[in-house]
């Protein structure tokens, strides 16, 4: 599968944790005092940046791999791995992910309490951000939830037909909360009193901790303690979505050439309303459990017999034909009695 790249998910993991942990850091949580005063580098650069920005860049650049395999087809498949080819393949991700890198360099330029900065409030030290800064950022933020949100509804019939791509609504919901309680509380000013940093806190620890269990949880305990069945599931899983990936681009493909719906292929092809149903899982899985030696089972079928003999081919009982006779008499004809008998003898056998 061209839209199984794990290296995409994992920076989906290592985003959500990085933004989780360093933006307790820099709220002064955990005696770290606003990580010493460094705000502008754990703030802009490593929360906003590498925390949040890579993040959603990621999700949304998941997002495009499904978009390409499922819709357009246009994966950038090529044999040897270039510099070039890479970035062919994941220039959204760059595209998405600049206007924060872009950000984080124009605060480190700045000098002086702009940007970011450190806050000492009730004894706390924490890093404080400039409303125009944090604005932006949000607004950036929103943005790509929104681009998000789109590119899912814009594949919501692949979700009910790849079962990788289910996974995606909670990544959408997980995150949308996460940064939606996150831009609330920093707007109204929550996080410069210890009540905001700990709803943030909270938010954070049980969104972001779930979601990484549930996306990393099962393959992980599973190869500690199941390790064969896990494997044998994970390819299964895989060998269906692809089949499923399959048809699904087959139906997109004959939509766009004869002007038929999916619902109408899917009716025609069997497999229900316009969703690949439990009848096409069933045939998966029965395509699956055929045996490995089904050939070795095969019997040559036996043929009717007949005791028709040709008598062309065998000499059995043919004797050769007999045809007609004629008595001819040319004196009949001369004495003006045009009398002609036939004799025929039918007594040949075929």
């Amino acid at each position: 599968m061209r839209a199984q790249h794990v290296w995409i998910t994992v920076m989906i993991g290592v985003g959500g944790i990085v933004f989780n942990v360093t933006n307790n850091l820099i709220q002064g949580m955990a005696k770290y005092d606003g990580v010493l005063g460094l705000c502008k580098f754990w703030g802009a650069w490593v929360v906003m940046t590498f925390g949040a920005g890579v993040m959603l860049s990621a999700i949304n650049m998941r997002l495009v791999l499904f978009y390409r395999v499922f819709v357009t087809g246009n994966t950038y498949n090529r044999s040897r791995f270039t510099v070039l080819n890479f970035f062919r393949r994941f220039w959204p991700f760059f595209a998405i992910w600049s206007p924060s890198l872009i950000s984080s360099i124009a605060i480190s330029i700045i000098t002086g309490p702009q940007g970011a900065w450190l806050l000492e409030d009730h004894g706390l030290r924490a890093c404080d951000f400039s409303e125009g800064y944090l604005y932006w950022i949000y607004a950036y933020f929103a943005a790509q939830i929104v681009l998000s949100w789109f590119l899912y509804f814009k594949m919501r019939g692949v979700a009910k037909a790849f079962n990788g791509f289910r996974v995606a609504i909670w990544t959408l919901v997980t995150f949308t909360c996460v940064l939606l309680i996150s831009m609330v509380i920093n707007i109204i000013k929550g996080s410069n009193y210890p009540w905001g940093r700990i709803v943030i806190a909270l938010a954070n620890m049980i969104l972001v901790n779930g979601y990484l269990w549930f996306i990393f949880g099962p393959p992980v305990i599973g190869h500690l303690f199941w390790r064969e069945q896990t494997m044998r599931n994970f390819m299964n899983s895989l060998h269906k979505d692809s089949l499923i990936a399959q048809q699904t681009r087959a139906h997109g493909v004959h939509t766009q050439l004869y002007g038929m719906s999916e619902n109408d292929v899917f009716a025609l092809s069997g497999y229900g309303n316009g969703d690949v149903d439990d009848s096409y899982i069933d045939n998966v899985n029965n395509h699956e459990q055929k045996p490995a030696n089904a050939a070795a089972n095969f019997a040559t079928p036996d043929y009717p017999t007949s005791n028709y003999s040709s008598p062309i081919f065998s000499n059995a009982n043919h004797a050769a034909p007999t045809y007609a006779t004629s008595n001819y008499n040319p004196a009949n004809y001369a004495f003006g009695n045009p009398s002609i008998t036939y004799t025929t003898n039918t007594n040949h056998v075929l």
